[in-house]
């Protein structure tokens, strides 16, 4: 019964934060904003942290929690969330490579994970939650019969599951196929290369039986060699180039367009992708902004 109660604060508690996350967005965008790591409306992370502020300051036998300063509940969310905050964007950016979240551009931040700014919003906001959320949330939670919490925290795991099951099969799906575009593209740069490396060297080649009537110093040998390396680089470079955008460019238009809903409402959530330390993941921060861009816009 308390478990199943806990489960059910759990989800009150991330929709509050889906809701406050999507209204800050929203307006700060001004345009709306569904956010949160999962499809449903909720934000497990602040359902996390809400939940144990509530137990700590609720539930664990010690009175001087139960009976603390506004001060102290301050302090203790505000180091609590920086712990918090800190090690789920930690978690995510090792098992999928992306971030939800990102305070590189705000004073204060440590590696872009948390700041000093946030860590003191939370720190109210675990104020909030103890004074005034925990107690509105305790008191009709309190009226549910043990039968319903059972039934609700059933239900809502349900949901919660395969919401949570749906999202990881769409950004492990998402990190294979670019796994597999990155691959088949570089090898066929890789052939593309070649073929151009010994067609500007068939090109130099021809130069320097044109210049054979000219004496063959030491000097003008290694004008040569020089003007042979020079051209097929440059050369190499912008072709290279070019074939890089048009084939990465075709296979994220193919890509997009067999994607499910849920697929690109995932990605949609993704702020933004960190780089591996062998992997150039720029692939993946063009496919999210490729989908934001085909999102529709309201009119302003």
């Amino acid at each position: 019964m308390y478990l199943s109660k806990l489960f059910v604060w759990f989800i009150v508690y991330s929709f509050m934060g889906w809701v406050y996350e999507s209204i800050f967005c929203t307006i700060k965008n001004r345009q709306w904003e569904n956010r949160g790591f999962l499809h449903g409306p909720i934000v497990p992370i602040y359902g996390v942290g809400a939940l144990l502020a509530s137990i700590v300051f609720s539930s664990l036998p010690v009175e001087s929690l139960q009976q603390a300063s506004s001060l102290t509940i301050f302090l203790i969310c505000f180091f609590g969330s920086i712990v918090l905050e800190y090690f789920t964007s930690w978690a995510l950016e090792k098992l999928f490579h992306a971030y939800w979240w990102d305070y590189s551009n705000v004073p204060l931040n440590i590696h872009g994970r948390v700041c000093l700014f946030a860590s003191i919003g939370f720190g109210v906001a675990g104020i909030l939650v103890v004074r005034v959320l925990f107690p509105f949330v305790s008191h009709i939670t309190s009226g549910i019969s043990p039968f319903w919490m059972e039934f609700l925290s059933l239900f809502f795991m349900l949901l919660f599951g395969m919401d949570m099951a749906l999202t990881i099969s769409a950004l492990t799906n998402f990190t294979k196929n670019f796994n597999r575009i990155e691959n088949e593209i570089n090898e066929q740069i890789a052939a593309a290369y070649d073929k151009l490396d010994s067609s500007v060297s068939g090109a130099i080649e021809s130069v320097k039986e044109k210049s054979s009537a000219f004496q063959e110093s030491a000097a003008a040998k290694k004008e040569l060699a020089g003007e042979k390396v020079s051209a097929t680089k440059e050369l190499a470079e912008e072709k290279v180039a070019a074939l890089r955008e048009q084939l990465t460019r075709e296979r994220l238009e193919a890509l997009f367009a067999s994607s499910s809903y849920a697929q690109k409402r995932t990605m949609l959530g993704v702020q933004g992708f960190r780089k591996d330390k062998d992997k150039d993941t720029g692939i993946r921060q063009r496919m999210r902004t490729m989908i934001d861009e085909k999102r529709p816009r309201k009119k302003r």
